[in-house]
C-alpha cells in the first residue's frame, strides 16, 4: 500500500496511541542501540525509543511518512532510511530489531514473510532480540462493518468500512476522508489498507522455521496470552 497520500492523516489518527511505547523503549534500554525499526511510519514508536537515549535506524518505504517522521524526531538520535523489510541489505547487525504496530501484517504472501524473516536473521547481532506485536485475529468482528471514525483538525471527517476475507486471512479497511474547505465544499479522498493476519500457531511455526526461540505474550506488560488478548506480543532470539 502507498501511504504517501494519507501520511498526515495516519499521524493524526494514531498520535494518542501509547499502549506499546514503554514495551519497545524498555527493550531498547535493555539491549542497547542502534535499534533497527521496520516500518517506522511517522515516528511514533521511533520517538519514544530515541527519547530513552538509544539510537534508532528507522526504515520506512513511504517518502511522505519518512518526512513526517524526520520532523517528529528532530534533534533525536534517529537515522531515517528508505527501505523495505522484504529486502534488507544494510551491511550491519543490530542488538535489537523491532516491527511495531502490526508492521508484519504488510507481508502478504509466504514468500514475503520468508524474505523478511531471513533478512532479519541476517541483521541480528549475537545475543540480539527481535520484538514485534500483531493483532490477535480472535477479535475480528463481523464480515463487514461501517463506522464513524471522528473529526480531525482542518475540517476532516473520517468514515471507515472494514471487510474480513477469511479465505486469505485478510482485513481490508476502506477509509473515506471528507474535507470541507472554507467555502463549504466537501471533497472526498478514499484509500484502502490491506492487512494479512497471522494465527497463533502459524506465527510460531514461522519463527521456528528460521531458528528462532521466542516468548509469546498477550499484552505489552507480560500478560498471559488467552482468549481475551488483543495482541500477540513477541520477543524472539536466534538459537
Amino acid at each position: 500500500m502507498d501511504y504517501d497520500p494519507v501520511a498526515e492523516f495516519y499521524a493524526l489518527q494514531y498520535a494518542r496511541y501509547t499502549d506499546d511505547l514503554e514495551f519497545y523503549a524498555r527493550l531498547a534500554r535493555d539491549y542497547g542501540g542502534p535499534v533497527l525499526e521496520l516500518g517506522a511510519g511517522t515516528g511514533r514508536v521511533t520517538r519514544a525509543v530515541a527519547r530513552s537515549g538509544v539510537e534508532v535506524v528507522a526504515l520506512e518505504p513511504s517518502g511522505a511518512m519518512r518526512e513526517l517522521g524526520r520532523q517528529h524526531t528532530e534533534g533525536l538520535p534517529v537515522e531515517w532510511l528508505e527501505g523495505d523489510m522484504r529486502a534488507l541489505d544494510l551491511g550491519r547487525r543490530f542488538p535489537l530489531i523491532i516491527a511495531p504496530f502490526n508492521a508484519f501484517m504488510h507481508l502478504y504472501t509466504l514468500e514475503e514473510q520468508d524474505q523478511a524473516l531471513r533478512g532479519i536473521a541476517d541483521h541480528l547481532g549475537p545475543g540480539g532480540r527481535l520484538a514485534f506485536d500483531l493483532y490477535n485475529p480472535a477479535h475480528i468482528g463481523p464480515p463487514e462493518v461501517l463506522r464513524w471514525e471522528g473529526s480531525y483538525e482542518g475540517g476532516l471527517e473520517v468514515f471507515i468500512r472494514q471487510e474480513h476475507l477469511p479465505a486469505i486471512q485478510a482485513l481490508l479497511t476502506h477509509y473515506y476522508l471528507d474535507r470541507t474547505d472554507a467555502k463549504g465544499v466537501v471533497r472526498r479522498q478514499t484509500f484502502t489498507l490491506t492487512q494479512r493476519y497471522f494465527t497463533r500457531y502459524e506465527l510460531e511455526r514461522w519463527l521456528r522455521s528460521y531458528g528462532f526461540d521466542y516468548r509469546l505474550k498477550g499484552g505489552f506488560h507480560g500478560e498471559k496470552l488467552d482468549a481475551d488478548s488483543l495482541h500477540f506480543c513477541v520477543t524472539a532470539w536466534r538459537r
